[in-house]
């Protein structure tokens, strides 16, 4: 079967191709005798690569560690929010009992701060449930520390009047 695509004058001739050969040679940089080195691996490429992988991974420990720091300080406002809780509720629960002990004229002013402590814990709880849903900021976050603080100081002086009943 004859080859259809190249006719016999499309192909080289013999010196044309020795000419052709010799230029390629010239071209190949190897000395006689030593076979010619080959690289598999473009070493700036590799290096260059690694680089980028190292920084890549510290990067995501740094995502990671400041993710964890953010995580742990919501748990830590939120145990604090929670013993704040525990404490008042735990002195909410002596009231009953100031008021029983408190002279006839100290009852009438313990019962309004007993008003005004749940008008805070109102409060309070309107707080927390907006940052539920709208989360947490600053403002949010000293606003709550105050009203806690308010609710423990009306529970002071609760505590020092009867002290003064003494």
């Amino acid at each position: 079967m004859k080859n259809m695509i190249y006719s016999e004058k499309d192909r080289p001739s013999a010196t044309a191709k020795e000419k052709m050969w010799s230029q390629i040679a010239k071209e190949l940089p190897h000395s006689k005798g030593e076979p010619q080195k080959t690289t598999t691996i473009h070493w700036m490429s590799f290096l260059l690569g690694n680089a980028a992988a190292l920084l890549l991974l510290f990067a995501a420990i740094g995502i990671m560690s400041t993710a964890n720091f953010f995580d742990r300080t919501l748990d830590e406002n939120q145990e604090m929010y929670e013993t704040l809780n525990a404490a008042t509720t735990q002195l909410h629960s002596v009231t009953p009992f100031l008021i029983q002990q408190a002279r006839e004229q100290n009852v009438s002013s313990i019962e309004s701060t007993l008003t005004a402590i749940n008008e805070i814990d109102r409060l309070i709880e309107e707080l927390r449930n907006d940052i539920n849903l709208n989360g947490n900021t600053p403002v949010k976050e000293q606003s709550l520390r105050r009203l806690y603080a308010t609710k423990l100081d009306f529970y002071k002086e609760i505590l020092l009047s009867q002290k003064d009943q003494l």
